[in-house]
């Protein structure tokens, strides 16, 4: 090899240690791993297996997102005081008690154990009954079935995963953990494919996703042994568990139920949806709210890498600069949602040349859909911004905009079935959050409203004229 060449090589191993070694791009990476494994095989299961398997398999997924939901937020909150505790302790607001990393761990472990026991048996029971109507419409029950038993049966492996993954982050331990978790289920999702186009079976393939994900948590059970997990939970002190978990309670209630509530409501309707529509159009529709999802973790991206810079203008008193950055971080989030939206739009009539325009909502559920979209990530932009002067009212914000989707969807969805299901998301931000978070940030920081939103002026207008596009093409929005 030349010398030139080594250079060359040199500094492409240099740019890539940089980005495996960068927490915010690796956990990036290992969310949009997660959601991408799982929709990867999905254009196989409706060539190879039909719409019902598709519908089933789809109907899996959304009820694995459930089960993370049941957490309440606790994950995030044992990384903050974890990685507080490793700072030099954490003093608890309702005791004179200072909190070590032992007990804190030990919480954990009780509640990853208890998990792993309640939502087990939740996903035997509740989630059995809600996929055996997709099952029923499906020509191979018996492999559907056997699927499932292998979901409900991996339930623990992934809450095993999760409470490693929460383990590592709070010793700052981010990057190549979540490198590796990305890695994992990039891998799941290529070999989940493989295995439908080799078998056209669901079994093969449910049993080759786990596959990876179970090398996974051996090492990272290795990992955390290795960051002293094993000595952290062996230590005893006598009440410093319970002052852990009452530190733990308030903060994941409060924002562990409006998550619940808002993001359990819009996965729900797909859960409620199989119930009253065909297998086809329960396909379709989660396929889409799936794609949801992984907007919704775009778009979030320019919203969650502002906050630092957000509060620190406000710890300085610096108005004027963090409302820049909010207004800078809205506008580009806002641009994300109207483009990604707009462009699968205009691939929808496209579906149709393809002689698979079914395997998709129709333009005009995906139009209400984008529209819910774009009213939620303009709310939570402000709400985000409001929430750097640390008064947290996302819970019962969150928590009432989920109440009255739940409400809607009974309502709407048997009667309209997916546009009931997409209607009910849309009508449910009017009535508080699409108002209230602009009201409660323009008030505390005396911004000048309208002017302050001026940048959603240009991505609403161009995806506007994105949809009507596709509507020309699609000859209307039906």
């Amino acid at each position: 090899m030349t010398a030139d060449a080594a250079s060359v090589n040199g500094a492409i191993l240099r740019r890539l240690s940089r980005l495996t070694g960068s927490a915010p791009l690796m956990l990036a990476f290992s969310n949009l791993a997660r959601a991408g494994s799982y929709l990867l095989p999905v254009p196989l299961l409706y060539w190879y297996c039909g719409a019902p398997t598709a519908a089933f398999w789809l109907l899996a997924v959304t009820l694995i997102g459930i089960q993370n939901l049941l957490f309440l937020g606790a994950p995030q909150v044992f990384v903050r005081i974890l990685a507080v505790a490793r700072a030099g302790g954490l003093q608890s607001e309702r005791s004179d008690r200072v909190l070590a990393e032992a007990a804190i761990c030990r919480l954990m472990r009780v509640v990853f154990n208890a998990a792993s026991v309640v939502i087990t048996l939740i996903t035997a029971t509740a989630g059995t009954l809600a996929v055996a109507n997709v099952v029923r419409q499906s020509a191979n029950s018996a492999d559907l079935w056997a699927a499932w038993c292998v979901v409900v049966l991996g339930s623990p492996l992934r809450i095993l995963l999760l409470s490693r993954l929460t383990f590592l982050n709070g010793r700052g331990d981010i990057a190549k953990p979540r490198c590796a978790d990305g890695l994992a289920w990039s891998l799941g999702g290529v070999v989940a494919a493989a295995a439908v186009w080799a078998t056209g079976s669901v079994l093969a393939m449910t049993l080759a996703a786990q596959a990876p994900v179970a090398i996974l948590c051996l090492w990272l059970v290795r990992r955390g042994r290795r960051a002293h997990w094993d000595d952290l939970v062996r230590q005893r002190e006598p009440g410093a568990i319970g002052a852990a978990f009452r530190e733990v309670w308030s903060p994941t209630w409060r924002a562990g139920l409006g998550i619940l509530l808002s993001l359990g409501a819009r996965q729900g309707a797909g859960v409620l949806l199989a119930q009253y529509a065909s297998a086809e159009e329960t396909a379709a529709y989660l396929l889409a709210i799936n794609a949801m999802a992984v907007l919704m973790m775009l778009t979030s991206t320019p919203l969650q890498s502002a906050l630092h810079t957000m509060s620190t203008h406000y710890a300085r008193s610096e108005t004027q600069a963090h409302v820049n950055v909010a207004e800078k971080a809205r506008s580009q989030s806002l641009w994300i949602v109207a483009l990604l939206t707009g462009a699968i739009a205009l691939a929808i009539p496209m579906l149709a040349l393809l002689s698979v325009q079914r395997a998709f909502v129709s333009l005009r559920v995906w139009t209400e859909l984008a529209i819910g979209l774009f009213i939620q990530r303009y709310g939570a932009a402000h709400l985000q911004h409001y929430t750097i002067t640390n008064r947290v009212v996302w819970h019962w914000l969150d928590g009432a905009t989920g109440v009255i989707n739940i409400a809607l969807c009974f309502v709407l969805i048997p009667r309209m079935h997916g546009e009931g299901a997409a209607l009910a998301n849309l009508l449910s931000l009017l009535p508080v959050y699409a108002w209230v978070p602009t009201v409660l940030a323009v008030r505390h920081f005396a911004m000048a409203w309208p002017r302050v939103d001026h940048g959603i002026v240009a991505p609403a207008l161009a995806g506007t004229a994105m949809f009507a596009i596709a509507g020309l093409i699609g000859g209307g929005f039906r």
